[in-house]
This record gives C-alpha cells, sequence and structure tokens, in this order.
C-alpha cells in the first residue's frame, strides 16, 4: 500500500520573564502531505489563530466580548462567496467544552451565532473565536485546474463538490467562487486528484473538538492530528456510538479507498469487526491528515481530545 507522505515541523512558542517558569503560547506548525492520485480522505490538522479568548456571557444567541470592531465578522462581508460564516465561537472548558457555532454577526461587544443551545443561556463561559479553516487553505499550485475537485459530505447526506481552478476552487456551476467553503475541526474532505502537494499550517489545538454526527450522512470525519498517526484506542469515540450498530471504517491512503478496518462500540471500548475489544497495544491507526467513514443511528456529537491529550 503506498502510504500518503506526510512532511511535518511544530514550533512551541516559550515566552520567559526573569527567572519565572517559561510560558507557553501557540503551538504553530505546517504539514506537507502527499497525496497519490486517487481519492484520498483529508482532514486538515491545524487550527487558526483566534481572534478573541476569554470569557463570555451567554445571552440567547449572543456571546459578549470585547475587542472587537463592528461587522468584522459578519457573512455579509463576503457577499461576493457563497454565504458560508468566516468565523466560530467555541467553549473551551467545562461542560460544554469544544462545541463551536457559526458566528452570522457581531458588534463591538458581542457576537451572534447560530444553533447556540438554550441550557447554556446566562452562563459565563470560557471561549475562542477563530476564522474557519476553509479550501483555499487546502489549495495547491500542484492541483489541476477544472479537474482536480474535492467532495463534501453535508448532514442530510447530499454531497457538495468543488473544483480547483486558478489557485482557489469553484462550485459545480464550473463559475461561483467557493474558496471559502468551510471545512469544520474533525470533517475530512474526499480530495479526487491525479496526485498532488497540499501544505496545511495553523495551530495546534489544545482543548476538546465537539464533531457533530449526522444520522442522515455517513460521516467523514478524523482526527486533528498534526502529529503524527492517532491509535484507533486513542480516539474517545466509543461512547459517542450506540453499542453494537454504529461502526466506523477506515481506508487505504493509495487512493483507491479500500477498506482496511470495521469498528464497533460497547459503549465503553472500540471493538473490531467481529466484536472484540480492541487491546490497548493494538498497531490499528488512523494515518495523520486523514479519516474515516462513520454510520450512527442518531445525531450526536464525537467528543475528540487535544492531540495533545492522546
Amino acid at each position: 500500500m503506498k502510504k500518503l507522505n506526510v512532511a511535518l515541523a511544530i514550533l512551541v512558542a516559550v515566552v520567559s520573564a526573569g527567572n519565572a517558569e517559561p510560558v507557553y503560547s501557540d503551538i504553530v506548525g505546517y504539514s506537507n502531505v502527499t497525496a497519490p492520485s486517487g481519492t484520498v480522505a483529508i482532514v486538515p490538522g491545524f487550527v487558526k489563530s483566534a481572534k478573541f479568548t476569554g470569557t463570555a456571557t451567554v445571552t440567547g444567541q449572543s456571546f459578549g466580548v470585547s475587542g472587537l470592531s463592528v461587522g468584522e465578522l459578519d457573512q455579509s462581508n463576503f457577499s461576493d462567496k457563497p454565504n458560508y460564516p468566516t468565523h466560530y465561537v467555541e467553549i473551551t472548558a467545562g461542560d460544554y467544552e469544544g462545541y463551536a457555532y457559526d458566528i452570522v454577526a457581531n458588534t463591538a461587544s458581542s457576537v451572534t451565532a447560530a444553533n447556540v443551545p438554550s441550557a447554556i443561556n446566562g452562563q459565563t463561559l470560557s471561549v475562542v473565536i477563530r476564522p474557519h479553516v476553509t479550501l483555499d487553505d487546502i489549495a495547491s499550485a500542484s492541483m489541476a485546474d477544472y479537474s482536480d475537485a474535492v467532495n463534501l459530505i453535508n448532514p442530510d447526506g447530499s454531497t457538495t463538490t468543488r473544483f480547483y481552478a486558478a489557485g482557489s476552487w469553484i462550485a459545480e456551476d464550473f463559475s461561483t467562487a467557493a474558496g471559502h467553503t468551510v471545512i469544520y475541526p474533525g470533517q475530512a474532505v474526499l480530495l479526487s486528484s491525479g496526485g498532488v502537494e497540499i501544505t496545511t499550517t495553523g495551530i495546534v489545538k489544545t482543548t476538546k473538538t465537539a464533531v457533530p454526527l449526522y444520522a442522515a450522512a455517513v460521516n467523514f470525519v478524523g482526527p486533528l492530528s498534526p502529529g503524527g498517526d492517532t491509535k484507533v484506542t486513542q480516539l474517545q469515540i466509543a461512547p459517542s456510538l450506540a453499542v453494537y450498530s454504529d461502526g466506523f471504517n477506515q481506508f487505504t491512503t493509495d487512493g483507491t479507498m479500500t477498506t482496511i478496518g470495521t469498528y464497533y462500540s460497547d459503549g465503553v471500548d472500540v471493538l473490531d469487526a467481529g466484536f472484540s475489544p480492541l487491546p490497548s497495544n493494538a498497531t490499528d491507526s488512523i494515518e495523520i491528515n486523514t479519516g474515516f467513514a462513520l454510520s450512527a443511528g442518531a445525531d450526536g456529537y464525537w467528543i475528540m481530545p487535544s492531540p495533545l491529550d492522546r
């Protein structure tokens, strides 16, 4: 099997004050990914630098923050492109750690997001606001115009196709700009190409990630793993799956997308295709920057650990 080729650099910034202990800032890095001819499930391993980090009080669909310019996060600022959200607010501690909500508008003192649950109304929470990773972040000059493409699986099971063109991406009509199509944290896109090289850059995520799982779709998802492969036993995915029914398939990364592993859950441990628990020393792994296909009987979330916690 030809493996996906990945070269990686991770840089840790350290700030010291006098004789104080070092304080670590964002862990930044890049991955050079060589994808073979055919189709592979790609998961960008990084997130983008924060626009805001701190606490916010939730009022309805709004988070109270400070330091923003009026409208700088509004979707309407990108009216020349499909109306995708440009930023999201994510909870970084507590019961809702890892849950993120698309921002639709902002003032200087608040951001309004979509689908904020009523359960957190009135709470003051630790949050971060980041720009979304988009298809433009995985565009590469090695891609072929109007030929190389990605497919994204939508929550209703439909497929959205984007074609590479002139350094960005276009929609199925071959004219509408679509480079700002969002790749959510933990989401895999199906890249079909004649063989390309992709460089991804960004911040290593240090908190959990709540990855949505939809019953109506085959969910292509994967770990944020810019530092290396992730063992299946490290995914912490078993509690998110209905016992003995929900499951996921692992694929080769040689461009053929051949199934090489099928897994289930007993609610605590990941099970192999024969419904036996994987031992802690099992070598089954999800390759760096790649994803797998998961089928769920009901909508839910996979609470993915930080890559620093594996």
